[in-house]
């Protein structure tokens, strides 16, 4: 039985502070010349499309994306005796993006949980302006799951009457052996406009690309074109700077799927739809049609940042207190001087009315006095001014944030 357990709510809470800790970081990112905007992240693994990689990597080292996906997977016979929650599978997803060259991330399969590591490098780059194509190869499923399906739920719990729960693999996931899949990706992006992107994928993997259990038309019953071929088409569109959407049509290997998502300075949400060619479900479809072969819908939501920026953030963010603090002091100091100034000049009128030589003497200590304060303050609005054009925020380089 799958069950929403304890470690998902952490999760969701894990996600929700790095949501607002990476904001300013998001906000900061440099926007990007080339191409190619930014891709979302999958259903269940790093960039890509909604459930295929693409040969792409972020030409800006130390980018990072965090993504929380929840597929409808009722799983239960009629009638159900799932809440709503218990419904929903849940995928938690970490990648990091290096060198230009390089992926690597983290994956929580599920509700149980289970997790695997995936990563990918580019091979060959994309060369602007040439027919060239990206080629990359990378892995999935790196991990001790060794039983995982295309959905990830190859691996279960077993929940006592204490509410106790213990790892099992279902009887029908025997015969899946997925840990690790590998693949390679050819990839090619077009620019449309001066606002939009074209970009087509095609690629070929091993084990959830490929490998069905043993279990035959039940658990596909249709959408194949090539074992272990997947393929799948974007087109993004930038109708603002800081804003990206992706429409997104595809075949993994084993189904249709299509979802679209909204970008807005790294911040995104995303729908999809997979199994498309399936329909509803139907005890037509095989022993497993509570699984698979029916038409299933995902939501997302994530965000991208670069740890870079994040680090340089907290610094100047530090550096802009430290610069206040001063600041504060100095008007202390100027407010403290004006009062002295006043009170001297007080001290002046007093002592003109004394006798002519004692007049001329106390006059000139205090002009002497008067003219000190008055350099204090002069180093003191110096120093403000200083205080205040280094508070003034730096316009970007050319070429802005990256796309996102």
């Amino acid at each position: 039985m799958r069950t929403m357990r304890s470690g998902v709510r952490l999760v969701a809470g894990a996600l929700t502070v790095l949501f607002s800790g990476a904001m300013s970081a998001a906000a900061q990112a440099p926007e990007g010349t080339g191409i190619t905007p930014s891709y979302p992240v999958t259903l269940r693994y790093g960039t890509g499309l909604v459930d295929i990689p693409v040969a792409w990597i972020s030409p800006y080292n130390g980018d990072v994306w965090v993504n929380l996906t929840a597929t409808d997977i009722p799983a239960c016979g009629s009638p159900c005796a799932l809440n709503a929650a218990e419904k929903w599978n849940s995928n938690l997803t970490l990648e990091t993006h290096w060198m230009q060259r390089f992926s690597l991330g983290f994956s929580l399969y599920s509700n149980n949980p289970e997790w695997g590591f995936f990563g990918q490098i580019l091979a060959l780059t994309e060369k602007e302006g040439s027919q060239r194509p990206a080629i990359a190869f990378g892995f999935r499923n790196l991990g001790p799951y060794t039983h995982e399906d295309r959905l990830l739920i190859g691996h279960d719990v077993n929940i006592d009457s204490g509410g106790g729960t213990t790892p099992v693999n279902p009887g029908w996931s025997q015969g899946f052996k997925t840990a690790p899949t590998f693949y390679g990706v050819v990839s090619k992006n077009w620019q449309v406009g001066s606002t939009g992107s074209i970009g087509a994928s095609l690629g070929y993997g091993t084990g959830i690309f490929s490998d069905n259990g043993n279990l035959g038309s039940a658990y596909n019953d249709k959408g194949t074109l090539v074992k272990g071929l997947f393929l799948g088409a974007r087109y993004a569109f930038r109708p603002s700077e800081s804003t990206t959407l992706n429409f997104m049509l595809e075949n993994n290997g084993w189904d249709w799927n299509a979802g679209v998502t909204g970008d807005w300075k790294g911040i995104y949400v995303g729908f999809y739809a997979t199994e498309l060619e399936e329909g509803g479900m139907s005890p037509s479809h095989g022993s497993m049609y509570q699984v698979y072969n029916y038409t299933k819908f995902s939501l997302a939501i994530g965000l991208s940042t670069n740890v870079f920026l994040a680090q340089k953030g907290s610094l100047l963010r530090s550096q802009v207190a430290e610069l206040q603090r001063e600041e504060t002091q100095l008007n202390a100091s100027i407010a403290q001087s004006n009062a002295t100034i006043e009170d001297l000049q007080k001290q002046l009128q007093k002592a003109q009315a004394g006798g002519l030589a004692e007049v001329s003497k106390r006059r000139e200590q205090l002009d002497a006095q008067i003219q000190e304060e008055k350099e204090s303050i002069r180093r003191a609005e110096e120093r403000l001014q200083q205080l205040q054009g280094a508070q003034k925020p730096t316009p970007p380089p050319s070429g802005g944030t990256p796309p996102r």
